[in-house]
């Protein structure tokens, strides 16, 4: 590893400004693509156990939008709120090459290729050409994935293993993934079927294609057809021994009770409120939905089948080198678009995303010769 003073001269190199789309004020709902700018900013300095990054790839999660706009989860505050003084740089995937480390990181060495994710609650977020990243949140990009499919892989991939994690799949088990051919359902289905479970995929009419080629042997559509849980209650399919619901809803989570065994499990990454932090709810409808998922995660303990609300956690990063096996031999999700780092470009895919138009990961690619 290089010496401190070699760290410090790798990072001179990269002293001034940079471009980053950034704001300058808290967006109201809905009006991101329209108040976010492409700004020069100072480049960020990497603490003791960060490391700097140039970034040649990032993503647009729903969740991006989501913070940038103080919806998150329906309203839950995270990260500095935006100045013209302090301006915030929203996103989280990213991938690239590390320039400078911190003088306590020791998995990354200066020209390492990477991928990862910055935390939500950072001021400087990923749409920059420079992002100061905690090591903990970063791994070795697989040498056989461009940066562009590496940027796609951060976030898809922790949510999908951690609720993989969380259903204890075991070879013969039925599984029905509702959201099967999103960014995460694409890589959850995956490994599913790797783990030897079969798959039942809920999706619309117009993905049904795509889940039988992610490995799903059963796919059913939610815009076509009966109720799906009345079909595979009627076909004799259910009941079964596990839902991953990637999509939220009360009306999914009813379902899903309808056809679990009382000994199943039910795995949402979302909870009762479809598209949570698409509006904004309030501080009395966000305390509801935590008693809701309280009383039910307690409730199925012992009534069954159990009831669990995941996500990758504070710990999270650990995963990301399973992410980079799993997607180096493969499990990948499905992309949807690459954009240019411009600013125009980036304001029609934001709205393509808030409108949930996008099917699978838009990624953002960055001048690779800057």
């Amino acid at each position: 590893m290089r010496s401190p003073d070699s760290r410090r001269n790798e990072h001179q190199k990269t002293s001034g400004s940079i471009h980053a789309l950034a704001l300058t004020r808290r967006p109201k709902p809905g009006t991101l693509p329209d108040v976010i700018q492409m700004m020069d900013i100072a480049a960020p300095v990497p603490r003791r156990r960060e490391v700097l990054v140039r970034v040649l790839a990032s993503s647009i999660n729903i969740d991006d939008i989501h913070v940038a706009e103080g919806t998150f989860y329906g309203g839950i505050p995270l990260g500095p709120g935006p100045s013209p003084t302090r301006p915030v740089t929203p996103g989280s995937d990213l991938a690239g090459t590390a320039i400078a480390v911190g003088d306590d990181v020791r998995s990354i060495r200066v020209g390492d290729p990477v991928f990862g994710v910055q935390l939500p609650f950072r001021a400087r977020g990923a749409w920059e050409e420079l992002c100061a990243v905690d090591e903990r949140w970063l791994a070795i990009k697989p040498q056989n994935l461009s940066f562009e499919t590496a940027a796609a892989c951060g976030i898809s991939g922790l949510v999908a293993h951690s609720a993989i994690d969380s259903l204890k799949l075991r070879p013969g088990m039925r599984v029905v993934i509702v959201g099967v051919t999103g960014g995460i359902g694409g890589v959850a289905v995956q490994l599913a079927v790797r783990a030897g479970a079969e798959v039942i995929g809920i999706c619309g009419s117009a993905h049904a294609e795509r889940a039988y080629g992610l490995g799903c042997s059963i796919v059913l559509a939610h815009d076509s057809g009966g109720p799906w849980d009345r079909t595979l209650l009627a076909s004799g399919v259910a009941p079964l021994n596990a839902v991953l619901d990637l999509v939220g809803g009360r009306d999914v989570e009813d379902a899903g009770q309808r056809i679990l065994r009382k000994d199943g499990v039910f795995v949402t990454v979302v909870g009762p409120e479809r598209f949570i932090g698409d509006h904004p709810l309030g501080w009395s409808a966000i305390v509801t939905i935590f008693a809701r998922v309280v009383c039910r995660i307690v409730s199925s303990r012992i009534l069954g089948p159990r009831y669990i609300l995941t996500g990758p956690g504070f710990n999270g990063g650990r995963m990301l080198a399973d992410v980079a096996h799993e997607a180096a031999t493969g499990v990948l999700p499905p992309i949807d678009s690459t954009v240019p780092f411009e600013l125009e470009a980036m304001r029609q895919a934001l709205k393509r995303a808030a409108a949930h138009r996008n099917d699978g990961r838009i990624v953002i690619q960055f001048d690779q010769a800057a």
